[in-house]
């Protein structure tokens, strides 16, 4: 996307294990540090945006692999790569290849990347805009703090 520069993000879904998976994303990451007047003072909102343009493979829980038997699936069917994020998931700004190891994961990894680099995922937003002419802005719009 020419309007919104990408970078490599790396993104720690925790499971219903409660274990870490590492996904590795294209992504636009902006700056969003934003302060809400309120009749007590400011509060803070989303430090970030970040738009992820790969919406094809978004919290999809059935993975393909692309081989003769699976060239004759339905039509809703999904070949490729499968990624997934929720509320509470730490973003890593950068391609990190590091393996969650303690209970702690936000401060283990804002003590190796710095605190401006490492986001935990506040609001999650899907944006398909159903129109073949913009197909490629459709993304997912995360807010992270």
């Amino acid at each position: 996307m020419e309007d919104f520069p990408t970078q490599k993000i790396t993104i720690y879904h925790k499971n219903e294990k409660n274990e870490y998976k590492r996904y590795v994303k294209e992504a636009s990451i902006r700056n969003t540090n934003m302060l809400n007047q309120k009749n007590y003072g400011f509060s803070s909102s989303n430090q970030v945006t970040i738009r992820i343009f790969d919406v094809k493979g978004y919290n999809k829980s059935i993975h393909f692999k692309n081989t003769s038997s699976t060239l004759n699936l339905p039509l809703n069917s999904f070949i490729g790569d499968t990624w997934k994020i929720q509320k509470g998931d730490i973003i890593v700004n950068g391609k990190v290849n590091d393996d969650i190891e303690t209970t702690h994961p936000l401060n283990e990894l804002s003590d190796k990347y710095g605190k401006d680099n490492v986001f935990k995922i506040n609001s999650i937003n899907v944006l398909i805009f159903n129109d073949e002419d913009i197909e490629e802005l459709n993304h997912v719009k995360i807010g992270a703090i």
